[in-house]
């Protein structure tokens, strides 16, 4: 019997230790099967949206937060934009998003928040800067709405606008460049058309014309430059990413795949290479390529072999495609380990799905857009498909995916033999990050307790975490909600604090350009009054040269010389024929002819009844030439009395003797 009692009890002990030793194996891969589980278990409360964004462009320093009081990381080209969130951008910067066809652009000192982002809305919310936004499918316009703290602003039909949030205090200010737009606000509804703008504050809107500045023309330039008219008819425009295909790859038509886009690549590219690993609510591990085209083909579509380089084939074209993570299948795990340089590690590898792939996602998906993710296949050639083989398979290290930040794929070790990696059995996508597990930063004394009980030989393992699973969410939940509120009053803050550095800001601008004005003013009253004076005087110097020529002109008319002449003065002399001699004999032979006195100077005549009285003209004959022309008034300061033709005889009578011989001559 003892014999017996021994082989029993050694059976009992190896039982035994074969129990306890799979339970301490469990228990030390159950921490990050736990959070994995707790994930899924969250995600599975609402379905993932099908339509996500991009950022297309990023210039300075530009900030994106995940989540309502998540941390905030700097924002990477390619990065998927969706719900609640918040991109911050410094001064002096600029980025651009894109979502489908429609643009959206945010100028320097400006935070934007996407508060909705799903198949039906696209909700934005400005809380301070410059956004300029551009819409161009019709479908898109009653689903865009966008809201700053005193106006709402919504589509009537596709067009292009701008919305400035507090660049003036408690004022936002719409401006619709091209379309029409409704716009509510402080208890007012009105309709802004083109080229027309609302300005809108607490109790007060008032329209006005819009005005264009560079961020505009910067705009207009993107919207231009980024005009893709080959993919908009392979893929359609609402595809996010379509319009960087033209520029870095060509189009051709195949008749296994439909359309296929080549890029201008090395010959030894492979696709989800190139790029990082990053886990993004509610999607889970998502991949963001470095390349600027390389949006559209790692979250739509396919990838092919044809004639050994890789192309993409985007499959049927749809009017809103589903939106992916990643179109990966997933390889390793736990259970898979690589040679890497020396020592063998557990890995996780990844490939690019194939059109004869099935795509499963880690995520809530309906039945309807997995049946599109994976109905749009050709099946001309699946005779030339072979299950278990994977081309383009890429392995990291399994440790790579539990840090806290990206994975960035080019930097991750790289296998010995690549060429022979095969895994026997399908894996699993990685589990989540530390930062992404519900309740992962608790107090390590759940997991220190599990480890004893699992050492004291307890088959039945408790789980504080899936116990009561709504507690960590909950607790997860407060804590957002607390650093939510804590950001939010931050911003307040800051928000308050830059709003008065620039009211004194512009206060002093204010101050100055007053005093601009003044000395603009002082400076514009002098020129007037110096112009007033040189005018006068100029004026003045006319007028005397105008006198001076008035006194020369007299002056010369003064020196002209008068002719004696019965005429008056202002009348010139006429010119008269000579006169016949007279044949009458004279009936004094003694008489000597008649002497005429000296030609006397033309006399004004005084005023009188006599002044128009016909005058005897002297004989022309007996006219002596005039004496040199010498300075003479016009009209003299006195003139004697002129004698007539009576009186001068009888002077020439008295001067005569009874012969008529002058008294003179004798």
């Amino acid at each position: 019997m003892t014999h017996r009692f021994v082989p029993t009890t050694a059976l009992f002990v190896l039982a035994a230790f074969s129990t306890s030793v799979p339970a301490q194996t469990v228990l030390q891969t159950d921490a990050l099967e736990q959070g994995q589980a707790a994930f899924q278990d969250d995600t599975k409360l609402a379905e993932a949206p099908g339509r996500a964004g991009r950022i297309s462009l990023v210039q300075g320093k530009v900030d994106i937060g995940g989540d309502v009081g998540a941390e905030s990381s700097p924002a990477q080209l390619n990065w998927p934009i969706t719900s609640r969130n918040l991109i911050s951008i410094a001064r002096g910067a600029r980025t651009e998003l894109r979502i489908g066809s429609t643009a959206i652009r945010l100028d320097g000192d400006s935070s934007l928040e996407v508060t909705e982002l799903d198949d039906d809305s696209l909700r934005l919310r400005l809380h301070y800067g410059s956004v300029s936004v551009r819409v161009m499918n019709a479908d898109v316009v009653p689903e865009f709405e966008l809201r700053t703290a005193q106006a709402t602003v919504r589509l009537t039909q596709p067009g292009r606008l701008r919305v400035d949030a507090e660049r003036e205090r408690d004022t936002s200010l719409v401006s619709v460049l091209d379309g029409e737009a409704q716009v509510d606000g402080a208890g007012a509804s009105l309709t802004v058309r083109g080229g027309r703008a609302a300005q809108v504050r607490e109790q007060d809107v008032r329209t006005l014309q819009a005005q264009r500045d560079n961020f505009d023309d910067w705009s207009l330039t993107r919207d231009q430059a980024l005009v893709a008219a080959q993919s908009s008819r392979h893929i359609g425009t609402e595809m996010t990413g379509y319009e960087e295909l033209d520029r870095y790859g060509s189009w051709s038509t195949s008749s296994d795949y439909g359309s296929l886009w080549t890029p201008q690549v090395a010959a030894d590219w492979t696709p989800y290479r190139d790029g990082s690993w990053t886990f993004i609510a509610p999607w889970g591990w998502t991949w963001v390529d470095n390349a600027p085209w390389g949006y559209a083909p790692f979250h739509y579509g396919r990838w092919v072999q044809v004639r050994d380089r890789w192309a993409w084939a985007p499959g049927r074209l749809e009017r809103r495609p589903v939106w992916s993570p990643a179109l990966v299948g997933w390889v390793g795990g736990s259970n898979w380990n690589v040679g890497f340089q020396s020592r063998n590690l557990a890995a996780h590898g990844w490939y690019p799905l194939s059109p004869y792939d099935r795509y499963v996602p880690g995520y809530r998906l309906s039945g309807e857009r997995l049946r599109r993710l994976n109905d749009w296949r050709q099946a001309n050639r699946r005779e030339q498909y072979q299950p278990g083989r994977h081309n383009g398979l890429t392995v990291v290290p399994r440790d790579q995916f539990g840090g806290r930040g990206p994975v960035i794929v080019p930097r991750a070790p790289r296998p010995n033999r690549p060429e022979q990696l095969m895994p026997g059995t399908p894996g699993s996508a990685p589990p989540p990050p530390l930062a992404a597990r519900p309740g992962w930063n608790r107090d390590q004394r759940d997991r220190r307790d599990l480890l004893e009980r699992a050492n004291a030989g307890r088959t039945s393992v408790e789980r504080p975490g899936l116990e009561r699973p709504g507690l960590d969410r909950m607790q997860f939940e407060q804590q957002a909600r607390e650093r939510g509120e804590q950001e939010r009053l931050t911003r307040e803050r800051n928000n308050g604090e830059r709003l008065a550095r620039e009211r004194m800001d512009g206060q002093e601008r204010a101050l100055r350009e007053q005093g601009e004005r003044e000395r603009m003013g002082r400076e514009f009253e002098n020129r007037n009054q110096m112009d007033r004076m040189r005018f006068q005087v100029e004026r003045n110097d006319r007028e005397r040269i105008g006198r001076e020529r008035m006194r020369e002109q007299a002056e010369r008319i003064q020196r002209q010389p008068v002719m004696s002449t019965n005429a008056p003065v202002f009348a010139r002399p006429e010119s008269r024929p000579d006169p016949r001699p007279d044949s009458r004999p004279d009936s004094r032979p003694d008489r000597r002819p008649e002497s005429r006195p000296d030609p006397q100077p033309d006399r004004r005549p005084e005023p009188g009844p006599m002044l128009n009285a016909p005058q005897r003209p002297a004989a022309p004959p007996q006219m002596v030439a005039p004496p040199a022309p010498r300075p003479q008034p016009s009209v003299p300061a006195f003139a004697p009395p002129q004698r007539n033709n009576d009186q001068r005889n009888n002077e020439q009578r008295a001067n005569t003797d009874a012969r008529g011989v002058s008294r003179v001559e004798r």
